[in-house]
């Protein structure tokens, strides 16, 4: 066992209580105060530099320690997701109705990544390894902007490497891509008139956006595999009767990649501009935010899988298997679903037990593959090269942004995932402070894969989160 595991076990006992904590608070993206403070609190005492509201957003931070190259910088989430109140319970059981939650586990993912970088900092101090370590506080990933209005602020510039992770029903190194992606709002604007005496000196804006999403429909056909465009339409307070003068509609458009994205995004304008002609109407665009596509570095992950294949995976009692069941009645077709994904992937037997007890290996498809799902840390990884994985912290069986992962996300189940993430995350850390020649290939590695091209934030200039 390392020096950095032996601190971390040692102090689990108050890694646990801010986990508790943060999922106690349970705070939407860009309003995480407590939580980011109780984080920043914890930083503080033990002598971190923090940089606090950076880039204008006042729950996002940076903390650093030391001096020295190799910079290693940690990724920590802690936003919680709405109406996903739920109690340390097998059945929905919301702490309060209509409250936020963490169906998402990232009360656990900010603090391991928190236990990770102290434990670090401690080594360093010790003399077993030299560097800087840096713990970045994102908020507001669930709205895929924390990270890439960050990263448009250049607080990642000069890392040599980024590391994360997120809670899983499964231990794993995160090879796959994901998605790119655009979110906006297109706002309509007519004039009213009775519908039934002088319709003609209407021009509804429902019209409008009923046209601009019949015309995108019809843009599916046209778009390359992969790309997925789905909208919801936004009107409120309508009655027939009168012909609408407001009327909104919200578009993400996703893809294997930035540039596809921004050319089905500007082919979507153009709907919108269809739209507003024929109807004579006019409109407005609420840009929301973007994310890019994440980009694996395989050298990284296969070192990441040997540090996870040095620490011991958590094993779950009988009772905690028992939970996971009981929490699993409620999503059976989802965890069907993701045991035959799994033994599919990676070859495992998945349909042992109710909670994953073993590291996968290295897929060859996983790496070959893109999820449909979007990352802000793609946009890090478009910065310097970058590593994630999962742990364990929930069953095979969970509804991931649903309450049986608010459920898990305060249970021993989740704590015990936490703590072994925070031990890879640590070592793998200790790793490449030690390891000149393992940073010196995985940047060769992405220099070959980014072709050189600068990263190019898929924000405006004039994006700022709203907070």
């Amino acid at each position: 066992m390392t020096g950095i595991e032996k601190w971390i076990d040692s102090h689990q006992e108050m890694f646990v209580g801010v986990a508790a904590d943060i999922w106690e608070y349970a705070e939407t993206g860009y309003k995480e105060v407590q939580s980011s403070a109780r984080m920043v609190h914890v930083l503080k005492e033990f002598g971190f530099r923090v940089q606090e509201g950076v880039g204008e957003a006042p729950t996002a931070f940076v903390a650093e320690y030391g001096s020295e190259k190799p910079v290693i910088g940690l990724m920590a989430e802690y936003d919680a997701l709405p109406n996903l109140s739920q109690k340390l319970d097998t059945k929905p059981n919301p702490l309060i109705p209509g409250a936020n939650g963490h169906g998402c586990g990232h009360n656990l993912l900010g603090t391991a990544s928190l236990a990770a970088a102290i434990a670090v900092k401690e080594a360093i101090e010790r003399g077993e390894i030299h560097g800087t370590i840096r713990l970045y506080g994102t908020p507001a990933e669930e709205l895929l902007t924390g990270k890439v209005y960050m990263a448009k602020q250049g607080v990642f510039n000069d890392l040599d490497i980024a590391l994360g992770w997120h809670p899983e029903g499964v231990n794993a190194v995160f090879e796959t891509s994901t998605s790119a992606m655009r979110s906006a709002k297109f706002h309509f604007k007519g004039v009213t008139a009775h519908a039934a005496s002088d319709p003609f000196n209407g021009r509804s804006a429902l019209d409008a956006v009923e046209l601009m999403n019949i015309s995108a429909n019809y843009l599916r056909e046209h778009v390359l595999p992969g790309v997925k465009i789905h909208y919801a339409t936004i009107v409120s307070d309508l009655v027939p009767n009168i012909v609408p003068d407001k009327a909104s509609v919200w578009y993400f458009v996703r893809g294997n990649n930035s540039d596809v994205v921004e050319q089905v995004y500007q082919r979507l304008v153009h709907c919108a501009n269809g739209a507003a002609e024929m109807t004579e109407t006019s409109y407005d665009i609420e840009f929301l935010g973007g994310c890019s596509d994440y980009m694996p570095n395989r050298v990284l992950n296969k070192a990441l899988w040997d540090e996870m294949n040095k620490i011991a995976v958590p094993k779950f009692s009988a009772e905690e298997h028992e939970f996971a069941r009981l929490v699993g009645l409620y999503s059976e077709e989802n965890g069907k679903r993701f045991r035959e994904s799994l033994e599919s992937a990676y070859g495992v037997d998945a349909h042992q037990g109710d909670i994953c007890e073993y590291l996968a290996p290295m897929s060859d498809m996983k790496a070959k593959s893109t999820i449909s799902g979007s990352l802000d840390i793609g946009d890090v990884s478009r910065i310097v090269p970058t590593a994630q994985f999962t742990a364990v912290c929930q069953g095979y069986s969970c509804s991931s942004h649903g309450w049986q992962c608010t459920s898990f996300s305060r249970s021993n189940i989740g704590m015990q995932g936490m703590i072994y993430a925070a031990k890879v995350l640590g070592n793998m850390s200790a790793r490449l402070m030690n390891d000149p020649e393992l940073i010196l290939e995985a940047k060769q590695e992405f220099r070959k894969k980014t072709g050189g091209v600068p990263y190019k934030s898929p924000l405006p200039d004039h994006w700022k989160p709203e907070v």
